[in-house]
């Protein structure tokens, strides 16, 4: 990971729950890839700064292939709705993060385009998301998180805490 930042890159803070989350979520379905949404809130004073609260899952429908993933959509709506109502209308949806089993930390070309559908879809109100992405393998999964800015889909500095 680089160490500085560029003045249009964000510094990314992932509680290490959420993190070992998604590790469980991924292992379970390594070598397929899955995934599911970040919730959480940008710093008022320091826009660059974004903290994750909390990641929902796939959700059972969701389908789970070897180089894509195909969320539950209308559960994670729930879940989502459900989570900033319980946050007192705090934490809102910030992007999403999927896993790349045996794969590169590099986006697709469908994370990127995920990442512009979300950033022009009016109802997600997340006009910068992130891109999360888990990627290794079983054991020894990483993370890198992107986020989207200018029009492209640029590497963010992540910074894994102990508290949420």
């Amino acid at each position: 990971m680089r160490c500085s930042l560029k003045s249009t890159q964000a510094e990314v803070l992932v509680p290490a729950a959420v993190v070992r989350e998604m590790e469980a979520e991924a292992e379970r379905h390594a070598p397929r890839e899955t995934g599911g949404v970040l919730l959480g809130y940008s710093d008022r004073t320091n826009q660059r700064l974004m903290q994750i609260t909390l990641q929902v899952g796939p959700g059972r429908q969701a389908v789970h292939g070897s180089h894509r993933f195909d969320p539950d959509g209308e559960w994670q709506v729930r879940q989502v709705a459900t989570a900033y109502a319980a946050s007192g209308r705090v934490s809102t949806y910030l992007g999403d993060w999927h896993s790349h089993p045996r794969g590169s930390h590099r986006p697709s070309g469908l994370d990127r385009s995920t990442a512009r559908r979300i950033a022009l879809c009016k109802e997600a109100r997340a006009p910068h998301p992130l891109i999360l992405i888990l990627h290794g393998g079983p054991g020894d999964w990483r993370l890198a998180v992107y986020r989207r800015r200018r029009w492209r889909l640029g590497r963010s500095k992540a910074t894994i805490t102990e508290t949420s």
